[in-house]
């Protein structure tokens, strides 16, 4: 079953869809939604990506990423999120970081985009789970949108070792079989960064503790929506249980064939 726009923003950010209005003001403290700027930027600078080289952000949230890369390292941004919160607060970064001209920020839904045989040189899927498919069918379809010899860059996660299947993850396997369906298509893994443990629980802890502060502040202010803030928040602690222990998160830079 395909799901509408909003329910796949909502899988996408963990949430009941009916607290989509909502999310704003408990995601008000966090920029970075799930995935370091800084280290995309590191490796996208470690295969050789050149300024002014055109790059699609795919449910680019608030722009932390994209406006990262084009502060850093002159690359042209176009964004593409399919809720109206983000893009807001993403273009209003590119504007105070001074970088309006080289980030275009877009509402739509990343699903229709595929297949459409555009020929960015970057295109990155970051922190956004399944919404695409399986490993393949994701790969796959991001092929689509980039020139040979480009990057596809997707940021998402792995069975650590000794961890044969989490209930809580379903679609995940072990390390080798990761990379087997990444590269499934041909392309190759040009650069892997894989997130330390203890640095993926320590941002993981920060972060939903920041929710669990805005989230009282949400609940007192809309009692309505309180029992789904409460599962949003519960959520939000059971993922921090299991990054960086049975959930190792990574960012895959393929070099598309």
């Amino acid at each position: 079953m395909t799901l509408d726009l909003d329910e796949s923003v909502a899988q996408a950010m963990e949430a009941d869809v009916r607290l989509l209005p909502l999310l704003p003001e408990l995601l008000a403290d966090l920029w970075e939604l799930g995935t370091s700027a800084d280290q995309v930027v590191a490796a996208l600078e470690s295969v050789g990506v050149e300024p002014d080289s055109t790059v699609l952000d795919l449910a680019c949230g608030k722009g932390a990423v994209a406006v990262a890369l084009a502060e850093q390292m002159g690359v042209r941004v176009e964004g593409i999120d399919a809720f109206q919160p983000f893009l807001q607060a993403a273009r209003a970064l590119a504007t105070e970081r001074g970088v309006s001209h080289r980030c275009r920020f877009e509402q739509g839904d990343i699903r229709n985009l595929l297949g459409q045989d555009e020929q960015y040189d970057v295109a990155l899927l970051l922190s956004v789970g399944p919404v695409l498919g399986d490993y393949e069918q994701t790969v796959a379809g991001l092929r689509s949108l980039v020139r040979a010899g480009g990057f596809i860059v997707i940021e998402d996660g792995f069975l650590a070792d000794g961890v044969a299947h989490l209930p809580s993850a379903e679609g995940y396997a072990g390390h080798s079989e990761t990379l087997r369906r990444l590269t499934a298509w041909g392309d190759v893994v040009a650069q892997e960064v894989i997130c330390p443990a203890e640095q993926a629980r320590s941002v993981n802890r920060r972060n939903t503790d920041l929710i669990r502060q805005r989230a009282r502040l949400v609940r007192a202010s809309h009692p309505a929506f309180e029992q789904l803030i409460d599962e949003y928040v519960a959520r939000q602690e059971r993922e921090t249980q299991i990054l960086g222990t049975d959930v190792l998160c990574a960012i895959w830079v393929l070099r598309r064939a």
